[in-house]
């Protein structure tokens, strides 16, 4: 994740996914598409390479989403 939710201050949500291009992005494409159509997503998809040369992750303090979730409260 990047961007103003990570500050508590936005309304969207920024998701950052790298990974490889062809059928498997299609198809994870089209399920984020419809499982997130009543969210306020913006899915940004990079290619490990394209994520290398711009320095996305860094530039943007991207966080792994598995590091949020291990950081987030507990419900009692």
């Amino acid at each position: 994740m990047f961007g103003s939710i990570l500050l508590r201050i936005g309304e969207d949500i920024d998701i950052l996914i790298v990974g490889p291009g062809g059928g498997a992005l299609s198809q994870l494409k089209g399920e984020i598409h419809v499982s997130g159509a009543n969210l306020p997503l913006h899915i940004l998809y990079l290619l490990p390479s394209e994520a290398d040369r711009t320095e996305f992750v860094k530039r943007e303090k991207c966080v792994p989403l598995a590091q949020l979730a291990r950081s987030a409260p507990r419900p009692d």
